[in-house]
């Protein structure tokens, strides 16, 4: 098997798991776990088994973030402003609303970057960029009212979270750039989660709300954490060293197929042809942006963990 074949492989494999991913959290949540705790509980274990897999790789390497006093506030910067941010503001999407609307919303997120860059830089936006604006508004638009002005089709609180959740991916894709091109994406990933996890664990204590560990959530929570985050993430990361990082985003675009399909079979969520042509609208800006010349990006590229 080919190096290419291998990277498209992993490339899709990732977004796949982050898909199926969002609909085992919504299962959990549905199971009555609380959403702070879950969102406390998986940035500690996520972040701990990625630390492990970067130290058995690396063990000299692991603490060298810590060296300096620069790149240490700018890991603790990027923790809690974006990695936090991201990942609580994704779990409260699908908590009140579904993991469909939820990785579709957060699917505007490289219009949010245009639009920060533009505004950053002080020039007017691209064609490309204007065009990816107008399809991800009216995208919203229409997955949010089915279409219907004046009519809101998802709860405001689910609407409000999965923009966040966009919003907070400006700061997740651009903070870490610098981190990320001394230490690496692997360690500087899992030392942003497990201080995430600390952080969010001051906001709700890890031993708060735990639930009843069934074997059924036992399970959930152990393809949540290891296949759903950890694993669907180092192979994501693999993947960027065999494809070009723009072919592996734009593969990224089958988690929302996944999700948006799981949750029409699985929940039976009202997705109409509406909310569909909303969903491609959004899902199209990612082929618009990748398709391009553009400015330096993370090696996070424009999403990674979920």
């Amino acid at each position: 098997m080919s190096n290419q074949t291998k990277g498209l492989i992993f490339a899709i494999a990732g977004p796949v798991f982050w898909g199926l991913n969002s609909i085992a959290v919504k299962v959990l949540l549905e199971l009555g776990i609380n959403s702070q705790w879950f969102a406390t509980f998986r940035l500690l274990t996520a972040g701990a088994l990625i630390l492990i897999f970067a130290g058995l790789r690396r063990p000299k390497q692991i603490l060298a973030p810590f060296k300096t006093p620069r790149s240490l506030i700018q890991l603790l910067i990027f923790s809690i402003v974006g990695m936090f941010s991201i990942q609580y503001a994704y779990v409260m999407a699908i908590h009140f609303g579904n993991a469909a609307t939820a990785t579709v919303l957060q699917f505007t997120n490289p219009i949010m970057i245009v639009i920060f860059l533009t505004l950053m830089k002080r020039r007017f936006p691209r064609q490309q960029d204007v065009i990816s604006i107008i399809l991800a508004v009216i995208g919203t638009f229409l997955l949010a009212t089915h279409g219907q002005i004046g009519n809101l089709a998802m709860s405001k609180l689910a609407l409000l979270w999965g923009l966040i959740a966009a919003v907070a991916t400006v700061f997740y894709t651009l903070l870490p750039q610098e981190l990320i091109d001394n230490f690496g994406a692997v360690s500087i990933s899992g030392w942003a989660m497990l201080i995430a996890g600390i952080f969010s664990n001051f906001l709700h204590p890890v031993w708060q709300n735990v639930p009843q560990f069934t074997p059924k959530i036992i399970s959930l929570l152990a393809f949540s954490i290891i296949l759903g985050t950890a694993f669907a993430y180092l192979i994501f990361i693999q993947s960027l060293t065999l494809i070009t990082p723009t072919t592996a985003s734009t593969l990224g675009a089958v988690e929302p197929l996944i999700a948006t399909i799981l949750s029409v079979t699985l929940f039976h969520i009202n997705f109409g042809w509406i909310d569909f042509i909303g969903a491609i609208l959004i899902i199209s800006t990612v082929f618009l942006q990748a398709f391009q010349p553009k400015e330096k990006r993370s090696k996070f590229d424009t999403k990674q963990i979920k």
